[in-house]
């Protein structure tokens, strides 16, 4: 009798053992419905359920159906993707790391990730959008802390209006320890043009200041949500009380200074302008916006004269056109100290010599141009 009881125990494993080797021979034949029935059973049969290489096999099967470039074959199994990696990362929690069947599933989930991948490229280039959205996603459950996958998944989404699915995945990112700058600037794009949600890019913009302490766009940014949101004061307090900590803080001088330029606040603009240079010489943006403030106020007088009818223009136009005169003059030595700290800057030199043309500084003029065709920015008969 007991004799009897190990035979059947026996051939029931020996069955099952049998079906993992028959479904193994199967994909070599192309028969992967049939693979796949007979690996589905061994995988619940408590004889090969523990068994790396019933799930090895499983990954095989699933990974061939996702592979597959007949319709009918990727029809067998829409989730095929999800299924072989399932598959892998059972080999990988039941054999010992170095073991054969660990180091080929590692070979085939290099195969598959490549796989998943090319397949959600060439969807995104055929406009199938949400189709790529799906694969590039799968690559996240394969790496989870890789950018890529929800990079990818999220330009997807974005593609397709998609915009609570981008969102998801470029949270997911930021969560990362690589987390690029193009990532908080899809999503501010995102909670701004599409969700009207600012409160939330404040958010988000704070958190890319954070990790991007010394990229002043981000700073740009978040004071024009601030302004754009009627929270204009709550950006001036913020910055306020970070200056009564760090008083010598260039940057945050500096950012004082943008805020008051966007709300039109010359004065202040200019006074925090100063501060800025006065904490770091070196500061080479409040010079140019320091300059760039004067210029634009000059340019607003000029425009009072230019709209001037031509007998009103002989009478009031010199005296007004001097007054604006005044303001390039107050831009000219703070450009010209830019170009000291900052020389042979193309955007800087052509500055200078604009305002040395429009104050009548020929001879400056000239020296400028000349450095400007030496460092080849310009063509010699410019």
């Amino acid at each position: 009798m007991i004799i009897g009881l190990l035979t059947i125990i026996s051939a029931g494993s020996f069955a099952q053992n049998s079906a993992v080797n028959k479904a193994n021979a199967d994909i070599t034949n192309g028969k992967l419905a049939e693979a796949r029935e007979l690996i589905d059973q061994a995988i619940v049969h408590e004889k090969t359920m523990e068994k790396g290489r019933t799930w090895y096999v499983r990954g095989l099967v699933y990974n061939n159906i996702f592979s597959s470039e007949d319709p009918e074959i990727q029809a067998l199994d829409p989730d095929a993707a999800n299924k072989a990696i399932e598959s892998f990362n059972k080999v990988k929690e039941l054999e010992k790391e170095g073991s054969n069947y660990y180091t080929l599933t590692e070979i085939q989930e290099d195969q598959l990730y490549s796989s998943v991948f090319n397949k959600g490229a060439a969807q995104y280039q055929d406009e199938a959008f949400m189709d790529a959205y799906v694969n590039f996603r799968t690559l996240t459950a394969m790496h989870p802390k890789d950018t890529v996958g929800y990079m990818y998944a999220g330009y997807c989404a974005e593609a397709a209006d998609e915009y609570d699915k981008a969102l998801e995945m470029y949270y997911a990112v930021m969560e990362l320890d690589d987390c690029p700058k193009l990532v908080y600037n899809q999503t501010l794009v995102i909670l701004e043009q599409y969700k009207d949600d600012l409160d939330e890019a404040i958010v988000v913009v704070g958190r890319a200041m954070e990790r991007y302490p010394d990229d002043q766009q981000f700073d740009k940014t978040q004071i024009a949500l601030y302004i754009k949101s009627d929270r204009t004061d709550e950006a001036r307090q913020a910055i306020e009380k970070a200056l009564e900590v760090e008083p010598e803080n260039a940057n945050l001088w500096y950012n004082l200074g943008y805020l008051y330029g966007e709300i039109n606040a010359i004065d202040k603009s200019v006074d925090a302008y100063t501060k800025s240079i006065e904490a770091d010489p070196e500061y080479i943006d409040s010079y140019i916006n320091l300059a760039f403030t004067y210029t634009q106020k000059a340019k607003e007088i000029r425009k009072e004269a230019m709209d001037m009818d031509m007998d009103t223009y002989r009478s009031k136009g010199k005296a007004i056109e001097d007054k604006a005169d005044e303001y390039y003059k107050k831009a000219l030595p703070i450009l010209e100290s830019a170009d000291k700290v900052q020389p042979d800057d193309q955007a800087i030199m052509e500055s200078l010599n604009g305002l040395y043309v429009r104050l009548k500084m020929k001879d400056k003029a000239d020296e400028i141009s000349k450095r400007l065709v030496a460092l080849g920015y310009w063509d010699e008969d410019q």
